[in-house]
């Protein structure tokens, strides 16, 4: 049985949407979701031809990587047919017996390996994509419609694939793939639950140590520290990394500090599980809350209460933007223009992937989906505001990962 997280049935039906007969997967993370393996080290270029899975309409997946790392993704991923393709790192085996490099070269000649050759110095896309050619060729694909991930593939690769394929009509699968992301299994949702969790509870031990002269990145120790020890006393594995968003004072976006009386701290944080990050955020003050950033933040506090109590199976993530945006012009702050009140958290490179809450949003909020939905505000002179949850969305409505009071903080 194949790891990974990749939905055959959803697939089948978002590429028949599409007329797409079979499916090449490029992106690394996504390599890592449809298979539940590392793809190998060659992919950490960020550059297709690095690694490639097959995903057919009908039949088993078929995976092309480094040989490096090939036996590893097998055994990891459980698919049946792996092919390689030489990557930069050179290795050898020794029996133990006789001249070393005899007893090597020896084996390597078994192994197919040819004499007084050199290695790519990272990898031949020619002789990755020469392989898919070899795998399409097999299913009788080379004069169909293929998708792949256009938006990963840079300019300058491409031209590889129409040259070797020509008679393939390659359509761009970019948003399909992030639809298929998009809908979380189980045990990712359960990961970005410990994420969320684990960030919650460093958030709460950090406003509890808020302290007049501190600055963003004694805060930041503090919160990593909290969600390390969250974490040991849990008995689950650390964050495998940690990022932090926090300002304080009158910048808004910059770390900023140390902190004074009336100074307005935002904290922006996540943790990153198996790959899986969270995002969530909070605002406090240090001392009472003056007037200006009283107004802000309940502006703010009103628009994410009403976006929120939107944010339901069904509904099109463009209306809940246009109320969230309503509300602040409504309450006074009519040039508020923030491009997105919200965005899907997964395994992405970073913590915002597809879909976003946005006036120009097509999707429509779905069951496994989990989206962090957010009003921030960033104000030169007056701090930076944001209030953040994680939230999954469930058949019957949603649910908030690790909630916590949305109050504006005052730290006394």
């Amino acid at each position: 049985m194949v790891s990974g997280y990749l939905n055959r049935s959803h697939a089948r039906r978002l590429m028949a949407e599409q007329g797409i007969d079979a499916l090449v997967l490029a992106q690394p993370e996504t390599l890592k979701y449809a298979t539940g393996a590392f793809p190998g080290v060659a992919t950490n270029w960020r550059r297709a031809g690095a690694a490639f899975v097959v995903v057919p309409l009908d039949e088993a997946l078929i995976a092309i990587v480094g040989d490096l790392q090939a036996g590893d993704f097998a055994r990891e991923s459980g698919i049946g047919d792996v092919r390689t393709h030489p990557i930069w790192v050179e290795t050898g085996e020794f029996s133990g017996q006789g001249d070393v490099a005899q007893s090597i070269v020896a084996s390597d000649i078994s192994n197919a390996k040819r004499q007084r050759q050199s290695r790519p110095a990272q990898y031949d896309i020619n002789a990755s994509v020469g392989l898919l050619r070899e795998v399409l060729g097999q299913k009788n694909l080379l004069k169909s419609r293929i998708g792949l991930e256009l938006g990963f593939v840079a300019a300058s690769d491409y031209p590889v694939f129409t040259q070797l394929m020509p008679d393939v009509t390659w359509v761009d699968a970019t948003r399909l793939v992030e639809r298929l992301r998009a809908i979380k299994s189980l045990r990712e949702i359960e990961l970005l639950r410990i994420a969320a969790e684990l960030s919650g509870a460093g958030l709460r031990t950090l406003l509890q140590s808020i302290t007049q002269g501190m600055d963003a990145t004694a805060m930041i120790g503090i919160w990593r520290g909290a969600t390390l020890a969250e974490a040991q006393r849990r008995n689950v594995p650390p964050p495998a990394s940690t990022w932090a968003y926090i300002a304080v004072g009158g910048d808004g976006f910059a770390p900023g500090g140390p902190a004074q009386p009336g100074d307005v701290i935002k904290i922006d944080v996540g943790c990153v599980i198996e790959g899986y990050s969270s995002d969530g955020g909070r605002t406090a003050v240090l001392g009472k809350a003056n007037p200006a950033a009283r107004k802000v933040y309940d502006a703010l506090h009103r628009a994410f209460d009403m976006g929120l109590a939107m944010l339901q199976p069904g509904v099109q993530l463009h209306a809940i933007h246009q109320k969230v945006a309503a509300t602040m012009w409504d309450a006074g702050f009519t040039t508020y223009a923030r491009g997105h009140f919200g965005h899907g958290v997964g395994a992405s490179v970073w913590s915002e992937e597809w879909p976003f809450i946005s006036a120009d949003a097509t999707a429509i909020a779905e069951p496994g989906m989990v989206l962090a939905f957010e009003t921030p505000y960033y104000i030169r002179g007056l701090g930076g505001f944001i209030i953040e949850d994680q939230v999954l969305v469930t058949d019957n409505g949603i649910e908030v990962m690790a909630p916590s009071s949305r109050e504006l903080i005052e730290i006394r």
